[in-house]
C-alpha cells in the first residue's frame, strides 16, 4: 500500500492531524457486504466481507490527504489514486488494529445513513468470501457515497432495496488515532502505514479494483453478495446499458454494498 501521487491542480489538503493524534478516513469501495457489531445501540467494531465473485481487491493509504464529500461522489475525483497504485489484497482475513487518544463521542447504528441497502441480522453468513477486514477502533462517524438509484425493474426477489438508492463506497471516519497495523498485509504496506499513520489520511480499500465489465459479470456480484449473506436478491437487468463507462473504461464499481443493520 505505498502512497500514491495524486492530481491536486493547487488544492492544499487542510492537516487533521493535531499533538501526534490523527483523522484516518477508511474508505471502502464496491460490492461488500458490511456487518457492524452492535452493543446498546452502539457501534463497537465494523467487518468487512468481499464476496467471492472474481474480482480484484486492493488497499492503499495516502498520507495526509482526506477527501471531500464532493471528490467522493465523483467517480472522476482528480485526486484519486490510480489503479496501478493499489496493492492486492491475498484471499485471507486481515485487521486494522488502531490505536486512539482519546474515545470522543460514541457512533450510534442508527446514524449509519438510510440510503443503502440494508438487511436485518441474524441470518448467518456463508464462508463464499475472498477478504474479510474486521477494524478494531472506535468509530467517530460513517458516511456513504456514489450513490445509485433504484428502479422499479433493477432487483427482483424478497430481499431487494428498501431505499431508493444504493450506496458504493462508505467512508468510516476514526479520530485521535496515534498508531494503526494492517495485520494480514505483507510487510512493506505494514511498515509504510505504521510509518505515516502519526499524518492521518485516507486508507482506500476497493472490493473492485476498476476494470471493464460485462453483465454476466455484475449479474455475479450481485449473486455473491447474496450468496454471502443469505439473501433473497437477484439482478434483473438483461442488457448492459450504454454508460460511457462501459464503452471506455470501468470506473464505476460493480453493484452495490450492503449493510447487516437494522
Amino acid at each position: 500500500m505505498p502512497a500514491s501521487k495524486t492530481k491536486s491542480k493547487g488544492k492544499k489538503t487542510t492537516s487533521k492531524s493535531t499533538r501526534g493524534a490523527a483523522q484516518l478516513d477508511i474508505l471502502f469501495a464496491g460490492p461488500l457486504l458490511f456487518v457492524p457489531a452492535v452493543d446498546g445501540g452502539l457501534v463497537t467494531g465494523v467487518e468487512v466481507f468481499a464476496p467471492s465473485n472474481g474480482h480484484p481487491i486492493g488497499a492503499v493509504f495516502v498520507p495526509g490527504v482526506w477527501f471531500s464529500d464532493a471528490e467522493l461522489d465523483d467517480p472522476q475525483c482528480e485526486r484519486w489514486p490510480a489503479a496501478s497504485s493499489f496493492s492486492l489484497l491475498d484471499p485471507h482475513s486481515y485487521t486494522i488494529d488502531l490505536t486512539q487518544k482519546s474515545a470522543g463521542k460514541a457512533f450510534r447504528a442508527a446514524a449509519i445513513p438510510e440510503t443503502n441497502h440494508k438487511v436485518k441480522p441474524g441470518r448467518r453468513l456463508s464462508s463464499d468470501w475472498e477478504v474479510a477486514i474486521a477494524i478494531r477502533g472506535h468509530l467517530s462517524d460513517w458516511s456513504s457515497h456514489r450513490h445509485a438509484r433504484v428502479g422499479d425493474s433493477l432487483f427482483h426477489g424478497a430481499d431487494v432495496p428498501a431505499a431508493e438508492t444504493v450506496a458504493g463506497l462508505h467512508k468510516l471516519t476514526y479520530t485521535g488515532v496515534t498508531g494503526a497495523e494492517f495485520c494480514g498485509a505483507s510487510r512493506e504496506p505494514r511498515e509504510y502505514l505504521r510509518a505515516n499513520i502519526a499524518k492521518g489520511g485516507s486508507l482506500i480499500v476497493i472490493g473492485e479494483i476498476p476494470y471493464q465489465s460485462t453483465l454476466l459479470h455484475e449479474r455475479r456480484a450481485i449473486d455473491a453478495i447474496a450468496k454471502l449473506a443469505g439473501l433473497d436478491l437477484h439482478l434483473a437487468e438483461t442488457a448492459p446499458s450504454p454508460y460511457q463507462t462501459r464503452l471506455m473504461g470501468h470506473l464505476v464499481n460493480c453493484a452495490h454494498s450492503i449493510i447487516v443493520a437494522e
